[in-house]
């Protein structure tokens, strides 16, 4: 993505003149400097969107990583009373063919 971060930059601060006094909108000037940049910073927006979105995804992956490896132990529970099992892991076999005759 080619761009002008300067455009970007000038884009970025008619939008914090806008948000801080909206009689802004209507300067001629701004709208000028608007009108020119606005492609440059579409597409500089765009790539701090996706840079966001890819440390997101990284985030997740690690978390989801993290939460495979917590599924390999074998949890039984067992009331503290009675010593029955009521719950436990189960784990299915990735080679599991339900058509196998056993």
């Amino acid at each position: 993505m080619k761009y002008n971060i300067w455009n970007a930059v000038a884009y970025e601060v008619t939008v914090m003149l806008i948000n801080f006094d909206a009689r802004w909108m209507n300067n001629r000037i701004v709208n000028m400097i608007r009108s020119y940049s606005f492609q440059d910073w579409c597409e500089w927006k765009t790539e701090q969107s996706m840079e966001d979105v890819d440390a997101q995804i990284e985030a997740l992956h690690k978390l989801w990583d993290r939460e495979d490896d917590d599924w390999h132990e074998l949890i039984i529970e067992t009331d503290p009373e009675t010593k029955t099992t009521f719950g436990y892991t189960l784990e299915i076999d990735p080679d599991f063919d339900e058509f196998k005759d056993y």
